[in-house]
Protein backbone atom coordinates (compact mmCIF):
# COMPACT_ATOMS: atom_id res chain seq x y z
CA UNK A 1 0.00 0.00 0.00
CA UNK A 2 2.67 2.39 0.93
CA UNK A 3 4.78 2.18 -2.49
CA UNK A 4 1.24 3.00 -4.16
CA UNK A 5 1.37 6.25 -2.40
CA UNK A 6 4.13 6.87 -3.12
CA UNK A 7 4.43 6.29 -6.93
CA UNK A 8 0.79 7.89 -6.71
CA UNK A 9 2.56 10.99 -5.23
CA UNK A 10 5.66 11.24 -7.46
CA UNK A 11 3.21 10.78 -10.79
CA UNK A 12 1.17 13.81 -9.04
CA UNK A 13 4.31 15.72 -8.85
CA UNK A 14 5.81 15.18 -12.39
CA UNK A 15 2.23 16.46 -13.37
CA UNK A 16 2.63 19.75 -11.36
CA UNK A 17 5.70 20.02 -12.33
CA UNK A 18 4.82 19.68 -16.06
CA UNK A 19 1.97 21.99 -15.59
CA UNK A 20 4.39 25.12 -14.05
CA UNK A 21 7.38 24.70 -16.90
CA UNK A 22 4.20 24.86 -19.38
CA UNK A 23 2.49 27.69 -18.00
CA UNK A 24 6.55 29.63 -17.55
CA UNK A 25 7.55 28.28 -20.84
CA UNK A 26 4.58 28.81 -23.13
CA UNK A 27 1.87 31.35 -21.67
CA UNK A 28 3.63 33.80 -19.40
CA UNK A 29 5.74 34.60 -22.97
CA UNK A 30 2.61 35.13 -24.86
CA UNK A 31 0.97 37.22 -21.80
CA UNK A 32 4.56 38.98 -22.06
CA UNK A 33 4.19 40.12 -25.90
CA UNK A 34 0.02 40.72 -25.69
CA UNK A 35 1.02 43.23 -23.68
CA UNK A 36 4.22 44.43 -25.30
CA UNK A 37 1.97 44.83 -27.98
CA UNK A 38 -0.70 47.02 -26.12
CA UNK A 39 1.95 49.36 -25.56
CA UNK A 40 3.96 49.40 -28.29
CA UNK A 41 1.23 49.41 -31.68
CA UNK A 42 -0.50 52.94 -31.14
CA UNK A 43 3.64 54.34 -30.76
CA UNK A 44 4.37 52.77 -34.01
CA UNK A 45 1.41 53.54 -35.57
CA UNK A 46 2.19 56.97 -34.67
CA UNK A 47 6.05 56.91 -35.34
CA UNK A 48 6.27 54.59 -38.07
CA UNK A 49 2.82 54.66 -40.10
CA UNK A 50 3.25 56.45 -43.81
CA UNK A 51 0.79 58.91 -42.79
CA UNK A 52 0.22 60.42 -46.29
CA UNK A 53 -3.82 61.61 -46.01
CA UNK A 54 -4.58 62.48 -49.40
CA UNK A 55 -8.19 63.84 -48.62
CA UNK A 56 -10.67 64.83 -45.78
CA UNK A 57 -12.96 61.62 -45.37
CA UNK A 58 -15.93 63.58 -44.36
CA UNK A 59 -17.86 60.39 -42.98
CA UNK A 60 -15.22 60.23 -39.98
CA UNK A 61 -16.68 61.01 -36.56
CA UNK A 62 -13.91 63.61 -35.86
CA UNK A 63 -10.22 64.37 -37.28
CA UNK A 64 -6.94 64.65 -35.02
CA UNK A 65 -4.06 66.49 -36.21
CA UNK A 66 -1.07 65.57 -34.26
CA UNK A 67 2.94 65.60 -34.34
CA UNK A 68 4.73 62.41 -33.33
CA UNK A 69 7.18 64.37 -31.54
CA UNK A 70 4.52 66.03 -29.70
CA UNK A 71 4.04 65.51 -26.11
CA UNK A 72 0.81 66.04 -25.48
CA UNK A 73 -0.12 63.74 -29.26
CA UNK A 74 1.78 61.31 -27.89
CA UNK A 75 -0.38 61.50 -24.22
CA UNK A 76 -3.63 61.20 -26.80
CA UNK A 77 -2.76 59.04 -30.01
CA UNK A 78 -3.18 55.48 -28.02
CA UNK A 79 -6.20 56.41 -26.73
CA UNK A 80 -7.66 57.59 -30.37
CA UNK A 81 -6.01 54.16 -32.03
CA UNK A 82 -7.59 51.64 -29.64
CA UNK A 83 -10.96 54.06 -29.85
CA UNK A 84 -10.35 53.23 -33.94
CA UNK A 85 -9.74 49.63 -33.54
CA UNK A 86 -12.88 48.86 -31.08
CA UNK A 87 -14.86 51.11 -33.55
CA UNK A 88 -13.30 49.96 -37.10
CA UNK A 89 -16.22 48.54 -38.60
CA UNK A 90 -18.47 52.12 -37.86
CA UNK A 91 -16.82 54.68 -40.52
CA UNK A 92 -19.14 57.29 -38.69
CA UNK A 93 -17.26 56.87 -35.27
CA UNK A 94 -13.64 56.76 -36.59
CA UNK A 95 -11.49 59.49 -35.83
CA UNK A 96 -9.17 60.02 -38.67
CA UNK A 97 -5.31 60.74 -37.97
CA UNK A 98 -3.59 63.07 -39.84
CA UNK A 99 0.46 63.63 -38.96
CA UNK A 100 1.35 67.26 -40.20
CA UNK A 101 4.95 66.55 -39.81
CA UNK A 102 4.39 64.42 -43.14
CA UNK A 103 5.65 66.44 -45.86
CA UNK A 104 2.29 65.91 -47.76
CA UNK A 105 0.53 66.31 -44.89
CA UNK A 106 1.43 69.95 -44.25
CA UNK A 107 -1.16 71.79 -46.65
CA UNK A 108 -3.73 71.00 -43.70
CA UNK A 109 -2.06 73.35 -41.18
CA UNK A 110 -2.72 76.08 -43.51
CA UNK A 111 -6.26 74.76 -45.02
CA UNK A 112 -7.54 74.61 -41.16
CA UNK A 113 -5.51 76.92 -38.97
CA UNK A 114 -4.31 74.14 -37.55
CA UNK A 115 -2.33 76.12 -34.70
CA UNK A 116 -1.14 73.48 -32.37
CA UNK A 117 -1.35 69.88 -31.56
CA UNK A 118 -3.11 67.54 -30.68
CA UNK A 119 -6.14 69.58 -32.60
CA UNK A 120 -9.28 67.72 -32.78
CA UNK A 121 -11.86 68.88 -35.20
CA UNK A 122 -15.33 68.29 -36.84
CA UNK A 123 -15.04 66.93 -40.49
CA UNK A 124 -18.13 68.50 -41.71
CA UNK A 125 -17.45 72.09 -39.85
CA UNK A 126 -14.13 73.05 -38.67
CA UNK A 127 -14.80 75.65 -36.65
CA UNK A 128 -15.87 73.22 -34.49
CA UNK A 129 -12.56 71.94 -32.84
CA UNK A 130 -10.70 71.39 -29.83
CA UNK A 131 -7.34 71.16 -28.49
CA UNK A 132 -6.85 69.32 -25.47
CA UNK A 133 -5.39 65.96 -23.96
CA UNK A 134 -8.16 65.45 -21.44
CA UNK A 135 -9.91 61.97 -22.62
CA UNK A 136 -13.07 63.22 -21.27
CA UNK A 137 -13.04 66.48 -22.75
CA UNK A 138 -11.94 64.27 -26.29
CA UNK A 139 -15.19 61.68 -25.83
CA UNK A 140 -17.79 64.73 -24.91
CA UNK A 141 -16.20 66.27 -28.29
CA UNK A 142 -16.76 63.31 -30.61
CA UNK A 143 -20.02 62.67 -28.91
CA UNK A 144 -21.69 66.33 -30.45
Amino acid sequence: MKSYITKSAGSLNRKINYLQTTIINKVLPVIVLLVAGFFFIPYASMNFQNNDVDHINKNNEAIMFYSSTCSHCQKVYPKIFWHNVLNFKNADKQIQTINVQNPNNKHYISEFAVQETPTLMKPNNPDIRVVSTDVQVINDFSER
